[in-house]
């Protein structure tokens, strides 16, 4: 990677964590209730802050854009990332999207636009872009390109869902009275018969496209702005395609380098969805559970959607941190007193929690509230003299808990999530206890840690324990969990799953968990 990519991507990670607009569209993205029309949102904005980095590059450094091997280079490396990270979403809010409407088709993805990039290399290197109106093309390409990855993603999609059987309409309309060209397109069309320049859009059109599926029977929108001008659509048609086979062997190649330089930085990404089609049954999602134990009971599982999102968070987890396969996952009624449990072999879930999930997240602010209006009360019992030596004691232990327990943000952290989500932590949260018990031994020592007792399990073990002690010396405990409180054991699995939700500690908790992690 070039000194010139290096620079403007790093620019681009920070005008993007400090762009309002873009950070609203990710919380949007990030809340579980986003549409196609958010991610539109997502793929404009990110273009709008590339051209704001990319003119301040240009004005800071004229010369680097004159090579076109280094342009090339560049703008494949940081479209790379926006690729990468556009479909991702596009993915993840698709699988969302489908899951309400039933359908269980997976997300495709568009051909890498590399001969986009190779033509834009080319024209800018023959350009000086000190001048107004070269610049001003070359940023609008840019922005172009970038918008064009998720058009490209809805085109290949609609395409895709008529082939699988779903009837497709495609949907244009120029409420904004746009211009003529745009009103001769305006119409609901069944796809594909649908005009040719029904994807096409000249500069600053405000024309809306959307799709519906027969089946979900409500339409999916999805709205674009200033993807294509006239120029660059006419330049598009004279450059070489590639074969299909070409255009799979680009992808992995950038692929490959996205996963050697760990994404854009410009938001947390969940790449499970890319990988996990959710079972129609609980039988099939029963034999999907068996990748991961050799022993799976769910006889008495009702709940798809929960024992879908068991297995869709098992996914990711063990991609993410590899375990051996466990001996049993069991979903039964045996559990009394918690919603999970697990060790170094199995996986236990209560049947009523997957059945019922949350509907609530638990109201940690109201019960805070009632125990700032006991405390006194049960100050004045103590102080009143009315009772025993030993309910006084009682009387001070339940007033100790209550002034202990509004200290903490939180109960655990499942208690900050409803339904499927709750479920995804709780599983997260056991996933934690796996991983400690196999990796160093934390619960059963060497039952299933192979390497239980040499110097690194040692190690690990000891860096735990101490950052247990030093969270709850230091008070930084009461911003990870009350149930992280009880002991080492649930401090690591809490700690755990909070760094999967994308959580940050202190030094010395990310120190302790990035060595833990390490198999």
């Amino acid at each position: 990677m070039s000194a010139l990519s290096n620079k403007i991507k790093s620019d681009l990670v920070k005008l993007s964590k400090s762009d309002k607009h873009l950070q609203s569209i990710i919380k949007r993205l990030e809340s579980g209730n986003a549409n196609l029309a958010d991610v539109d949102d997502f793929a404009q904005a990110t273009g709008t802050v590339l051209k704001k980095v990319f003119e301040k590059s240009i004005t800071e450094s004229p010369k680097a854009f004159t090579d076109e091997q280094l342009i090339a280079e560049m703008l494949g490396d940081i479209f790379g990332d926006n690729y990468e990270l556009i479909n991702s979403v596009a993915e993840n809010i698709q699988k969302q999207l489908d899951k309400a409407a039933g359908i269980g088709i997976k997300p495709q993805r568009a051909d890498f636009p590399s001969e986009r990039i190779e033509n834009l290399a080319k024209v800018t290197a023959q350009k000086n872009l000190t001048d107004k109106t070269a610049l001003s093309e070359f940023i609008a390409s840019v922005e172009n390109i970038n918008g064009s990855i998720f058009t490209d993603y809805v085109k290949t999609n609609a395409d895709f869902r008529s082939k699988a059987g779903l009837k497709v309409y495609v949907i244009r309309s120029d409420h904004s009275k746009c211009c003529a060209w745009c009103s001769k397109l305006a119409g609901k069309y069944v796809y594909p018969d649908v005009p040719k320049d029904v994807w096409r859009r000249h500069k600053r059109c405000t024309c809306e496209i959307t799709y519906v599926n027969e089946k979900a029977g409500t339409y999916d929108k999805i709205s674009y702005s200033d993807v294509q001008n006239g120029k660059e659509i006419e330049t598009r048609k004279q450059v070489t395609r590639l074969t299909p086979e070409q255009a799979r062997a680009k992808e992995k190649e950038v692929l490959k380098r996205l996963d050697k330089r760990g994404g854009s930085g410009i938001m947390k990404e969940n790449s499970s969805m890319a990988k996990f089609i959710p079972a129609d049954t609980i039988e099939n999602a029963k034999e999907y559970t068996l990748k991961f134990a050799d022993k799976v009971n769910v006889k008495n599982v009702k709940n798809l959607n929960s024992l879908n999102t068991v297995n869709e968070t098992l996914t990711d987890l063990t991609a993410k941190y590899p375990v051996d396969k466990l001996q049993d996952i069991n979903c039964s009624s045996t559990l009394k007193k918690a919603n999970a449990q697990a060790n170094g072999g199995g996986l236990d879930i209560s049947t009523k929690y997957l059945n019922e999930p949350p509907a609530m997240v638990t109201d940690w602010k109201t019960r805070n509230e009632q125990f700032a209006k006991l405390i006194p009360e049960y100050q004045a019992a103590i102080s009143s003299g009315k009772y025993s030596a030993a309910q006084v004691r009682e009387l001070k232990r339940k007033l100790a808990q209550m002034e202990e327990g509004m200290k903490y943000t939180r109960w655990s952290m499942s208690s900050t999530f409803s339904g499927t989500n709750a479920v995804k932590a709780t599983v997260a949260h056991e996933y934690g206890h796996i991983i400690a018990d196999q990796y160093f031994g934390q619960i059963n020592r060497g039952l299933y840690c192979k390497n239980y007792g040499d110097p690194r399990s040692v190690k690990i073990k000891s860096m735990v324990d101490d950052a247990f002690r030093k969270a709850k010396q230091t008070g930084d405990i009461y911003n990870i969990s009350q149930y992280a409180s009880t002991n080492s054991h649930e401090f690591f699995a809490e700690c755990f799953c909070a760094h999967y939700h994308g959580e940050e500690f202190p030094d010395y908790i990310e120190q302790m968990l990035k060595e833990a992690l390490t198999k």
